[in-house]
């Protein structure tokens, strides 16, 4: 019953993120100290104040994701968790009660509060950054794989000389062959995504995603075997000519879902 529920609360949390037209703010951390107890306030604490915030139509989705390494070292200088919100509107995201947070003291009871605040102690907040995104193309899909718990997520950024182009492209051959295709690559979602704030000559204009069952898939994904790409139908090469200038992988860890 749990992977039951895990599995919908995720394919719920994703939806959000392939609908077309939606807000996503994408907000990165680096975490200093007690990285469990941080993991512990978001996922036990947190979850539930942004899962009645959904409740209340305040926000459409929260997620919360831990980056990922290979070697199982902290990067001092990296950011090592993420939190991807989504909503209807530019004006919801703007709105005072996108700030779901300020309400812990309202939906957790005295005695999970003061838990939250002891936990707090134990980590800090050295650095962190955020990004919005309005969802121009969006797929999600259900893999042939059962479980999604540690499902990895690839979000790809780039600044190609016409970004316009860029979009349509994808809308138009790329978000088909995934359609057709992303199931028997074991991917649950894809999408694009056209960069709101900040904007200039060092931030990304756009973004992709690709989210998979596991790691694995995620590497197979990478390397291409037996995958037919539509390599000939693509002018990508043209429009964006540099490729993805940075490439995050992160799993996602809980979130929220709709009534």
């Amino acid at each position: 019953m749990k992977r039951i529920t895990t599995l919908l609360l995720l394919l719920f949390t994703v939806a959000i993120w392939a609908q077309e037209g939606a807000i996503v703010t994408m907000h990165a951390v680096l975490i200093e100290g007690d990285t469990n107890a941080f993991e512990t306030v978001q996922t036990k604490y947190f979850q539930k104040v942004a899962q009645s915030a959904v409740n209340d139509g305040d926000i459409a989705a929260w997620n919360f994701l831990r980056a990922v390494r290979l070697d199982g070292m902290n990067d001092e200088e990296e950011y090592n968790y993420m939190f991807v919100q989504g909503n209807s509107s530019v004006a919801a995201t703007l709105s005072p009660k996108n700030a779901f947070w300020n309400k812990a003291e309202d939906v957790l009871s005295n005695k999970e509060f003061k838990d939250l605040q002891e936990l707090q102690t134990k980590f800090t907040w050295k650095k962190d950054v955020r990004v919005m995104y309005r969802i121009d193309s969006g797929l999600w899909m259900v893999s042939s794989t059962d479980d999604y718990v540690n499902s990895i997520i690839q979000f790809n950024f780039a600044r190609p000389a016409n970004s316009a182009a860029f979009l349509q492209e994808n809308k138009e051959l790329w978000k088909p062959f995934f359609q057709e295709n992303g199931s028997k690559m074991n991917m649950i979602s894809w999408g694009t995504g056209q960069k709101i704030h900040p904007t200039g000559a060092d931030w990304a204009a756009v973004m992709s995603w690709d989210m998979f069952s596991s790691l694995e898939d995620l590497f197979n994904y990478r390397l291409g075997d037996g995958i037919n790409w539509p390599a000939d139908q693509s002018n990508m090469a043209e429009i964006n000519p540099d490729g993805f200038y940075q490439v995050a992988t992160w799993q996602w860890l809980t979130g929220t879902s709709s009534n």
